[in-house]
């Protein structure tokens, strides 16, 4: 039988990330991944839910990540400086944690990444008595060679100040979504591949190839919305008490509510 992780409601979600689980590059803050995310949520349970986005941009998983030393003042502190603060401290009962593109862009050894997020995962598990979910990195154009260098122009940033996250090749953020998915399963956390169903898809990327537009945000919300419904019992109550209250059957559904009677002389026969 398939594991349930949870079957209480979420009351209070609490999200470190960087840029794109910050919401960049979405037009409407409707469509931010976190939120779209965190809506779904609220329309299949019946509790009401808080939200605190507590995601930086630019930010990478530790001082030691090969890319820190290029951030700008906005995105320090990294995610193991500021963990207890920014999401042990709140108490969530759904922590979510979202990185590992811009440590695989700037080239941070897995090794070296995935040590520093067992040290955040660890410590949430053993000092919360939430649910944590890891969501793995993103696709991004950089990933297929072919297609970054058949870009031209290329983004300003890849020349620029930010052009040590300009690391080409899939190879070492294969290796980040495996070991993540280990973790995850160390520690008895949700693990979301996010970058197998998004790769190659240019169509929800801003033209910047780093970030992702109004539909790649809400694919990115409901991708990890669905691994959560898949997961957790606690996600399907409400659906499930307005069929045995309304007494849904395949009589009186579907269609529209236009075809019901057609569907009951089908049953009827």
């Amino acid at each position: 039988m398939k594991k349930d992780f949870r079957s209480k409601a979420v009351q209070k979600i609490v999200v470190i990330g960087e840029s794109n689980a910050f919401g960049m590059c979405a037009s409407d803050p409707r469509n931010e991944w976190v939120q779209t995310f965190a809506n779904l949520i609220r329309d299949f349970q019946d509790e009401p839910l808080r939200l605190f986005n507590n995601s930086i941009p630019a930010n990478v998983i530790s001082p030691r990540s090969t890319g820190y030393s290029f951030l700008p003042d906005i995105g320090r502190p990294s995610a193991v400086e500021r963990y207890k603060e920014d999401l042990i401290s709140p108490d969530p009962d759904l922590a979510v944690i979202a990185f590992g593109l811009n440590d695989s862009r700037c080239g941070n050894p897995v090794e070296n990444f995935i040590e520093d997020l067992e040290i955040i995962v660890s410590d949430t598990a053993e000092n919360t008595n939430a649910l944590i979910l890891l969501a793995g990195p993103y696709w991004n154009t950089q990933y297929n060679r072919d297609l970054w260098e058949s870009l031209d122009p290329q983004p300003e940033w890849a020349s620029g100040e930010y052009k040590a996250f300009a690391k080409t090749g899939r190879e070492l953020v294969a290796s980040y979504i495996v070991k993540m998915a280990e973790l995850a399963g160390k520690y008895g956390c949700i693990f979301v591949d996010l970058f197998t169903p998004t790769e190659d898809c240019l169509w929800l990327m801003n033209e910047d190839h780093c970030h992702y537009n109004d539909l790649g945000q809400r694919v990115l919300g409901q991708l990890v919305f669905n691994a959560l419904a898949c997961s957790c019992s606690f996600i399907g109550r409400k659906s499930k008490r307005i069929e045995a209250e309304a007494g849904l059957e395949v009589g009186n559904t579907g269609g529209a509510e236009c075809m019901s009677r057609m569907i009951r002389g089908w049953l009827d026969r």
